[in-house]
C-alpha cells in the first residue's frame, strides 16, 4: 500500500487509477448515505472526495490498505457535510434529552441497504445526519457535536428521534407489531 500511495505522489496514472478502482464503492457508499440517495449528488460527492484525496495524497501516512481507506474515509465525509453546510442547513438545538434504551426489533439484520436508504430518507435531515455519522459512521457525540456544531445533548436527542422514527417506519412499511417498546 505504501508503494502505491507513493506512486500517486508521483502522479503516476495506473496507481491513480488503482486507487479509484480500490476506493470508489466505499465512497459511492458513503456518498448515498450523506447526499440521501441521490444518485447524481452521490457521484459528484465521489468525484469531490477523490480530487481532496489525490490533492492531499502527500499528506497520507498511512502504511496499510486499512489506514489508507480509513482516511479516505473521514475526507469523503467531511466533504459530504461540508457541501450540506454550505447549502446551509440548519440544525435546531435541542435541550431536552429524551434518551432512553431502545431496542431494535430482529427484523433489521433482514434489512438491506435500499431499505435503509429508503427509510431514512423519510426522517428529518439533521436526525439523519446524526445517525449517519453515529450508527454508520461510528463517531460518538462528542466528536458528532464538533462536526455538526451542535450541543452533545442535541446529538443524542437526534439520534434517539431517529431511532424512534425508523422503528416506526419499520412497523407501518412491513407490518410489524410490538417494535417500539
Amino acid at each position: 500500500m505504501k508503494e502505491l500511495i507513493k506512486k500517486c505522489k508521483d502522479f503516476e496514472r495506473t496507481a491513480q487509477k488503482e486507487v479509484v478502482a480500490l476506493l470508489s464503492p466505499m465512497l459511492f457508499s458513503i456518498c448515498r448515505r450523506y447526499s440521501f440517495n441521490d444518485k447524481h449528488a452521490s457521484n459528484d460527492l465521489v468525484q469531490e472526495a477523490l480530487i481532496k484525496i489525490f490533492n492531499n495524497i502527500d499528506k497520507c501516512h498511512a502504511k496499510d490498505k486499512l489506514t489508507f481507506r480509513a482516511w479516505c474515509k473521514r475526507i469523503a465525509i467531511n466533504n459530504a457535510l461540508a457541501k450540506k453546510r454550505k447549502n446551509s442547513i440548519y440544525v435546531e438545538e435541542i435541550t431536552h434529552d429524551y434518551s432512553k434504551n431502545y431496542e431494535f426489533p430482529e427484523v433489521l439484520a433482514s434489512l438491506n441497504v435500499d431499505d435503509i436508504l429508503k427509510l431514512l430518507e423519510q426522517i428529518p435531515e439533521h436526525h439523519r445526519l446524526v445517525f449517519n455519522l453515529s450508527i454508520i459512521d461510528g463517531y460518538n457525540h462528542k466528536e458528532i457535536a464538533s462536526i455538526l456544531k451542535i450541543k452533545e445533548a442535541s446529538s443524542r436527542t437526534f439520534l434517539t428521534r431517529a431511532r424512534q422514527t425508523m422503528q416506526k417506519l419499520i412497523k407501518q412499511e412491513w407490518g410489524l407489531l410490538n417494535i417500539a417498546k
